[in-house]
């Protein structure tokens, strides 16, 4: 299922990016939101892609992704059964990303498993060996003993890795299931980083009384990360050359 992206402003003048063909640069902001999943696998179909992203263009996809792989943009991954993927790697970095998509992928599964299986040593299973039957029977009651760790892990989605960064960035921390909700909502208006920088000079501005200082539902209902400075007590201020700030005098 498509999805909506965003596209920071420093993508354009990336290092790597610029070194991109104008079609390839493309094809990699499409495969954004015809990723299977938010971690950045994408079915490894490049007539599929031409379909979907550059329809109407006389351009060989195949030498576009070759083109990306070698920029270290994308890599193709091969799980269990075969099956090959394409991941764009750092797309998770930039994205809104929800761990619900991630047991529909097949990638997301597969690596899940994978990484789940512990490597026993050529001694350990070597059906000869004296500590065979010992590791078997450990092994065994590891096997009922790590189920918990499924329920244990729930509780933390239920916020978002970035809400936590623009969390931990907001100077007051109250009231966080309201302020998460606003946060979704915010997320409609602008990107999660303008929200963040927004926060850092709220927290940061020389003028902001604690006791006055917004709980953060009130201030993202608000759209408070467009605002300016905080004005004085008297207006009598110069702007502080390090921070930027308005200051008093």
């Amino acid at each position: 299922m498509a999805r909506i992206r965003t596209i920071k402003p420093d993508f354009w003048t990336d290092g790597k990016i610029v070194k991109l063909s104008p079609f390839a640069r493309l094809l990699y902001i499409g495969m954004w939101n015809f990723a299977i999943c938010d971690n950045g696998h994408v079915s490894d179909d490049s007539f599929k892609l031409k379909l979907q992203i550059l329809p109407v263009d006389d351009v060989d996809v195949d030498e576009l992704l070759s083109e990306l792989i070698d920029m270290g943009r994308v890599v193709r991954v091969t799980i269990s059964d075969g099956r090959t993927f394409l991941h764009v790697k750092r797309l998770p970095e930039h994205q809104k990303t929800d761990s619900r998509w991630s047991p529909r992928c097949p990638a997301c599964v597969a690596t899940s498993s994978e990484l789940a299986e512990t490597q026993a040593s050529s001694d350990e299973t070597h059906p000869n060996s004296p500590n065979h039957t010992a590791v078997r029977e450990r092994k065994g009651k590891e096997s009922i003993t790590s189920a918990p760790a499924v329920s244990d892990s729930r509780p933390k989605s239920r916020y978002p890795a970035e809400f936590e960064r623009f969390w931990s960035e907001y100077p007051r921390k109250e009231q966080k299931g309201d302020a998460l909700k606003a946060w979704q909502a915010a997320l409609k208006q602008a990107s999660n980083d303008e929200l963040i920088d927004g926060a850092t000079r709220y927290g940061r501005d020389p003028n902001r009384k604690s006791q006055y200082t917004k709980l953060p539902a009130g201030w993202l209902r608000a759209d408070m990360w467009l605002d300016g400075p905080i004005a004085g007590k008297n207006g009598n201020q110069v702007r502080d050359g390090k921070s930027g700030l308005l200051v008093e005098r």
